[in-house]
């Protein structure tokens, strides 16, 4: 019977352990991950519940400014509002407020003569204290009162108060799954939930 080496059985596991660091080296750190549910109502009935419409983009103006204000020192925003928009637009990375809100921009943001509530400003994003990593306002979801018969494509976080504002910063955005055509006097539901995970 051969003898074990096992001198050369350590020098083995030494390998292995450095091919496995070698093999997760680079994946490992924080994701953030943003989420929508979307609700509409006619005449105080639901055409649509709580429907999921899958992950959104946060671009990165959004991630620079999240980076920036939990460690780089800046001044944190204290509210974010949510916003709607009518363009039938697929959201990307390099959106920002400058180039994606106001009416002109890539999401066609809905403004005044678009829904009645809220009026003139944005919908507060009305959030508890985050808990297991998410952050979310289904306590408190993004009512809109819509005045007009128009189609709804997506909806979007942002830190300016003020309806079709292009300054601040754009945190997220989300084309829904499919766009909802409305008419006066509906009411669109918008629950939006980030996570924030260890990848």
């Amino acid at each position: 019977m051969s003898k074990i080496n096992l001198y050369n059985l350590e020098d083995l596991r030494a390998t292995v352990q450095e091919a496995r660091e070698r093999a997760t080296r680079g994946k490992s750190g924080i994701g953030f991950k943003g989420e929508v549910w979307l609700s509409h109502k006619r005449d105080g009935k639901f055409l649509l519940n709580e429907e999921y419409q899958g992950k959104n983009i946060l671009p990165t103006e959004g991630l620079n400014s999240l980076l920036d204000t939990a460690i780089g020192g800046a001044s944190q925003i204290a509210t974010w509002y949510l916003g709607l928009f009518k363009n039938n637009y697929t959201p990307i990375s390099t959106n920002t407020a400058a180039n994606s809100l106001g009416v002109g921009q890539y999401y066609g943001e809905c403004q005044d003569a678009d829904y009645d509530t809220p009026a003139t400003n944005r919908n507060t994003y009305t959030v508890v204290a985050a808990s297991g990593g998410v952050l979310t306002n289904a306590a408190a979801p993004a009512s809109f009162t819509m005045n007009a018969s128009i189609p709804v494509y997506g909806a979007f976080i942002a830190s300016s108060q003020a309806k079709t504002a292009t300054t601040g910063k754009l945190l997220a955005a989300k084309l829904f799954s499919s766009g909802r055509s409305v008419v006066d006097s509906d009411v669109l539901l918008v629950t939006y939930q980030i996570t924030a995970s260890s990848t």
